[in-house]
């Protein structure tokens, strides 16, 4: 597997809280730039947040932005991120690497004119469409999300384990 996946909000030494893997897993097969996540290491739970937030805590002052009721609760997280050592930052869209994935996938591949034909599409404009649509069509999709899900609950624990986080 062909990954970098520790990232530390702040410096931290272990943690008494036990996560659930299947959280971290979830966040990473859903995960948008502008919405980090973090790991809660007082309560073990999974936050997500914007950087437009983080980034308006972040900011010297007290001034309280003009949100939506909705947001607040989101806005209440992002202080306590950046004004405490409580937050871990999970693996980002870029250190998971969903191109090595798909090249770990292909590889696995037992027929070499599939293997072949999915390494092809992997390169190029278009490589997931590509890839996705190759794997539809060989009726190889099943095994791709499978493959995948795999991938990311090892990103997932080897997190954890850098981290000195406790999961289950």
């Amino acid at each position: 597997m062909r990954h970098k996946a520790g990232l530390h909000y702040d410096n931290h030494k272990g943690m008494a809280v036990t996560v659930h893997l299947k959280d971290i897993v979830e966040v990473l097969e859903l995960q948008f730039d502008e919405h980090p996540s973090f790991l809660d290491l007082d309560t073990g739970k999974v936050e997500t947040v914007s950087v437009d937030l983080l980034r308006k805590a972040e900011a010297p002052g007290d001034e309280e932005p003009d949100l939506p009721e909705w947001q607040k609760p989101e806005w209440e997280i992002a202080k306590r991120i950046v004004s405490t050592d409580r937050f871990l930052k999970l693996p980002t869209e870029h250190d998971v690497h969903e191109w090595d994935i798909m090249q770990d996938f292909a590889d696995s591949r037992t027929s070499a004119r599939i293997r072949e034909e999915l390494l092809e599409a992997i390169h190029g404009s278009g490589a997931f469409r590509y890839f996705k649509s190759i794997t539809r069509r060989r009726g190889l999709e099943t095994a791709w999300y499978e493959f995948r899900s795999q991938a990311l609950r090892q990103i997932a624990v080897e997190w954890c384990e850098e981290n000195q986080v406790a999961w289950a």
